[in-house]
Order: structure tokens, then sequence, then C-alpha cells
């Protein structure tokens, strides 16, 4: 009888640990402020509706970098079996990632917005959080 009182015990405090866990970035994310973010520093390449129409690209450009057609982004869990991949995103953003149109980890494509937060790693956390949300929001369900 103690062991099945500690069996249900465990098991009801494992059910409210795992409810009480975020399941996604996105319920985790401010998503307004990602789209904020997202629209003032990525719609450039992305384009407004994260597609990869940005007015960046341009195929014919005589810099490399702007051939390089930019990702959508609206079908990136379609494209992962059905699973967003929020952190590929964040390392991506914050320039971990090798995505040569980004440029370097040193010098992404949008400046360094996210490496001057450094010395204020909540804001950093905070942001990268809010657009991976977003982009994590857009996602289109597979066709």
């Amino acid at each position: 009888m103690h062991y099945a009182r500690l069996a249900v015990l465990t098991v009801s405090v494992g059910v409210v640990f795992a409810s009480a866990q975020p399941t996604t970035t996105r319920s985790q994310a401010n998503i307004a402020a990602g789209k904020e973010l997202f629209h003032q520093r990525c719609s450039v390449c992305h384009g407004m509706d994260a597609k990869g129409n940005g007015s960046m690209y341009d195929p014919e450009s005589a810099d490399e970098s702007k051939r390089v057609p930019p990702a959508d982004l609206t079908v990136l869990s379609e494209h992962n079996e059905g699973k967003f991949p929020a952190e590929r995103i964040r390392d991506a953003v914050y320039g971990q990632g090798l995505i040569p149109a980004h440029g370097t980890p040193n010098m992404p494509g949008w400046g360094n917005v996210f490496d001057n937060l450094k010395s204020n790693p909540k804001r950093l956390q905070e942001d990268l959080r809010n657009l991976t949300g977003y982009i994590e929001s857009i996602q289109e369900p597979k066709k």
C-alpha cells in the first residue's frame, strides 16, 4: 500500500513538472516583439512575409552575397520532418550557424545588433527567443 501511494505521488509530481515545462519557443516568446524585430532586421532579405523575397536579393548582382537566395522561413518545420528547428534558428540569427548570406559570426548581415547585446544577456536571450518564436509562429502546414 505504501509503495502504491509513493508511485501515485511520483507520477503526479512528474505530470505537474511536465505540464509546467513550455513545449515550444513560441509559448515563452512575445510574438509581437519578435515580429517587429523581424520586420526591422530580417525582412530586407527574407521579405515581409518571410518567404525569401526581400529587396536585398538580386540574382544578377556583382556582389556575390546578394546572389544567394534567402530562405523561405515559413517552411522550416516542413523541411525538418514537421519539427521546428528552434536551436538552429537561434544559432543562425546570432551568427553561430554557417549561412553564407548572413556573413561571418563576427559581422552578420544585419551588423552587430545581437553582438552588442552581449553585455545584457537577459535582453539578448529575450530578443532571440522573441524572434525565434515569431518565426515558429509563421510556419505553414505541410502541403
